[in-house]
Order: C-alpha cells, then sequence, then structure tokens
C-alpha cells in the first residue's frame, strides 16, 4: 500500500512559516506544472505504480488552492490512469482561508476531494498579525463554516504554536475557539524560536486541553476527534510509501517490508523550472536518491513511531528491522519507565504525556546508544 503527495509551490507573497520550496506567484499559471506532474506520474505508472495499491492522495505546498479549480485536471487525469479514483479512500488538498469560496469547494467536491487541510495559523489576530498571515481571525471561522455548507464532514485545520510574540492566553483562545467551531482535527506546527521551554508549556497545555476536549493525539501534533484521523498522515508515521510529485517533493518508497535492497528515499530538484523542463525532455526530476539500509530504516522507523500514541513496536522493529531493542538497551527502557516517560508494556515504547513533551531528546537518546546508521 501506498500514498500519493503533489507539491504545488506557489505563494502569493513569502511567508516566515514556510519550510518547504516555494514560488511566489500571486496568480499562477499552474499549466506547465500540472502538465509536468502528469508526465511524472506517467513516469512512475510502469514501475513503481504497477500493482501497489494508492489509498491517499496529498495535494500540497505553498498554498495549492491559488490555483485556478480546474488548473490540475491533466494532474487528475494521469492519476486516473493509474489508480481507480473509488479506491482512494482519502483525498486531501490544503485550503488557504481566503480561496474558501463556495464556488471553488463545490468544484473540489467533484473533482473528488474528501478532506481539507485548512491553514489556519491562530484564530487570535495579534498572532496572525506577527507571523505574517494573509488572514484574519474572522476570515478563518468563515471559511470553516463555507467548508461544512459545502459538505466537507472532513476537514483539519492548521495553527501554530511558540512564537516569539504569541502569549499563553493567545494560544488558549485560540484552541478554546477551534474547540468552540468543532473543529474536528488539529495539526499543531512549531515555530521555533529559541524559547523551548515556552513550547514545551504550550504544547503541555494542548495536549490536556484538547484531550479533555475528546480529541486524540494520536501523533504528537496531530489531535483527531474519533473518526476524523489522517489517513495520510497515518500512513506517513507507520513508515508507509510515499510517492512525492512535483518541484521539492520528497519520496520514500518501500512497499515491501521485511525492507528489501530497494528501499529507497529520493527528492525532486526545487526548482519549478528545472523541474518542468526536465520532463519536457523526458528526464527525471531527482535531484537526490539513496538506497536504505536496514539499520537506516530501522532507526527512521523509530523517529516516526515515537511520535505516536501507539508508540514503536518492538516485534514490529525486531521482525522488520533485525533490531531487538530490548536486548541491546533493557537498561536504557528500565530507566525511561522508572521515570515515568514510558509505559509500562513490554512489548512497546510508548512516551507518556511527560515522555512527549521530550520525544526529541529520548529519541536521541535511544538513536545515539545505537551507534551510526
Amino acid at each position: 500500500m501506498a500514498g500519493l503527495y503533489v507539491h504545488v509551490p506557489f505563494r502569493a507573497a513569502p511567508r516566515p512559516y514556510d519550510d518547504a520550496y516555494t514560488v511566489v506567484s500571486p496568480t499562477p499559471d499552474a499549466s506547465a506544472l500540472a502538465a509536468a506532474l502528469a508526465r511524472e506520474i506517467d513516469r512512475h505508472a510502469n514501475s513503481l505504480l504497477e500493482g501497489v495499491p494508492i489509498r491517499s492522495f496529498y495535494v500540497g505546498g505553498g498554498r495549492p488552492s491559488l490555483c485556478r479549480p480546474g488548473a490540475l485536471r491533466p494532474l487528475v487525469r494521469a492519476l486516473g490512469r493509474v489508480v481507480e479514483p473509488t479506491a482512494l479512500d482519502e483525498v486531501t488538498v490544503e485550503l488557504h482561508p481566503a480561496d474558501a469560496s463556495s464556488g471553488y469547494l463545490s468544484h473540489l467536491r467533484r473533482l473528488g476531494v474528501t478532506r481539507l487541510s485548512i491553514e489556519g495559523l491562530s484564530f487570535v489576530g495579534e498572532d496572525l498579525t506577527a507571523v505574517g498571515a494573509p488572514h484574519s481571525a474572522d476570515d478563518l471561522a468563515r471559511s470553516i463554516r463555507r467548508v461544512r455548507r459545502a459538505g466537507f464532514r472532513q476537514f483539519s485545520v492548521d495553527l501554530v504554536f511558540g512564537g516569539a510574540g504569541q502569549s499563553r492566553a493567545g494560544w488558549k483562545a485560540s484552541l478554546h475557539r477551534a474547540v468552540s467551531l468543532g473543529v474536528p482535527h488539529l495539526t499543531l506546527h512549531e515555530l521555533d524560536t529559541g524559547d523551548a521551554e515556552k513550547r514545551a508549556d504550550q504544547l503541555a497545555f494542548a495536549l490536556t486541553f484538547l484531550r479533555a476536549k475528546g480529541y486524540v493525539p494520536y501523533e504528537l501534533t496531530h489531535f483527531a476527534r474519533p473518526g476524523h484521523r489522517s489517513l495520510h498522515q497515518e500512513h506517513v508515521y507507520a513508515h508507509g510509501s510515499i510517492l512525492g510529485l512535483g518541484p521539492g517533493a520528497e519520496s520514500f518508497w518501500a512497499p515491501d517490508l521485511p525492507p528489501s535492497p530497494a528501499a529507497r528515499r529520493w527528492s525532486n530538484v526545487a526548482d519549478l523550472t528545472a523541474y518542468v523542463e526536465g520532463l519536457q525532455a523526458d528526464a527525471p526530476p531527482v535531484a537526490h536518491d539513496e538506497t536504505l539500509s536496514t539499520s537506516a530504516l530501522a532507526r527512521e522507523y523509530m523517529l516516526l513511531r515515537l511520535r505516536t500514541q501507539a508508540g514503536l513496536d518492538l516485534n514490529a522493529l525486531a521482525d522488520r528491522y533485525d533490531l531487538r531493542l530490548r536486548d541491546r538497551k533493557a537498561d536504557t527502557l528500565r530507566r525511561l519507565r522508572r521515570r515515568g516517560l514510558i509505559h509500562e508494556d513490554p512489548d512497546r515504547v510508548a512516551l507518556t504525556d511527560r515522555g512527549r513533551l521530550l520525544t526529541d531528546a529520548i529519541t536521541r537518546r535511544l538513536l545515539r546508544e545505537l551507534g551510526p546508521a
């Protein structure tokens, strides 16, 4: 099983919170990009995608909703050549609040989009101004109401925390507003401004508050009410194969576990012109490609699973990746349990709420003690 990710890099203006490749274009012409994306899908149709079930399709950016509704139709047609649309369990598009018109949302429904990820950032005006957001808190609330009226039951709102000017009261107010609006899924994005204590305090509040309101923190920064988890994100954190399409997109491909020598990770060139021209010349748009060892895969699996509520399955780690963590790190695991950082489960390493606030430190410790990949 695998998922598809498409990167649409367009932005109306630079944003300090972007951590992916972007192209500033207030009124983008996406036709050349869409044609190149279709060519990239066709390149993989008879190799990677042959016989591999595709269950999720995610369009992100950038700001993909900045494009005209029909701009990506060549991509949709190409996708239909490699996967039966009815076989997709989830089709997600990232949505900017300013783009959430009734007409645009209706068009997404007709295209088969089942889930939206709304770039909300905050429900507090001062916080939106601080990060340079082009929308207001009222714009965000209106977009949520329009999304519901358009018939989307599955949607998420992104919120940022840890910003330099963000107060604890503002963070609480933003979360309270999201809950009062009945947002079924929240994704929290950490802004690294150097104040680790502040970020930990805000995450601790979110864990406690959102759980009390019926949200499950199924991953460290992904919170969902029952029935509203992101299948795409769950697949990513299960170490599932993802084929990334578009400039700057990253791919991980190991559809057969236990991993074979063919397990790979690669990234496309982060340059829109080079990406389009390369595919027009029938050249692969890849900038970096590596084959992953079993040891490297084991470390990746640990990094991903320690962020999840379900945690790291020690039996899967041994069976799939030939790493017997129980034997190699028994003393370390006992110390973590005694300190209340992981749950008492001999077959699983799942972090407690206290441990989740130290996820990076615990992960670094376990990986460092394993030695190099």
